[in-house]
């Protein structure tokens, strides 16, 4: 009896079929890249945090002497509460919680303590709201703006 051998192909794809897959492959990563991207896109700008309604511009501010005084006004839709100011890092003492109403401009009063702070340098003023919002200034010591 005799016993036949196959011939058995070494290759496992053709080039042309792998190809194929390869372009297959980056279409369907493709697909999924977009799907995830407009799902992230729709999902902030449909509902969206509070944070993303809440806007506070600085109009001025006035650093002479020992006082800090600037003027805060919500451009947003969204009421804001202010929660904590930050100058350089260091924060500033908050009496009471001030509510900034929508179109509405506020003046804040601060003496910086526990600092020094060179004039003429300038400085990071962050004013955090009570909801996470984190709005950032820069301010020049001994200076108006």
């Amino acid at each position: 009896m005799r016993c036949r051998r196959f011939k058995v192909s070494r290759r496992a794809v053709s080039t042309t079929v792998a190809s194929l897959l390869m372009i297959a492959i980056a279409v369907i990563a493709s697909i999924i890249l977009l799907v995830w991207a407009v799902g992230l896109i729709g999902g902030l700008m449909g509902s969206g945090g509070s944070q993303t309604k809440e806007q506070l511009i600085m109009e001025n501010y006035d650093w002479s002497g020992s006082q800090l005084t600037f003027t805060l006004r919500n451009v947003g839709t969204l009421p804001v509460t202010v929660g904590a100011v930050y100058l350089g890092g260091a924060e500033l003492t908050t009496g009471a919680s001030i509510s900034i109403s929508v179109g509405e401009t506020t003046e804040l009063i601060y003496t910086p303590t526990g600092a020094s702070f060179t004039p003429g340098a300038s400085y990071t003023l962050k004013v955090l709201s009570t909801t996470g919002g984190v709005f950032a200034y820069t301010v020049i010591a001994g200076s108006r703006g």
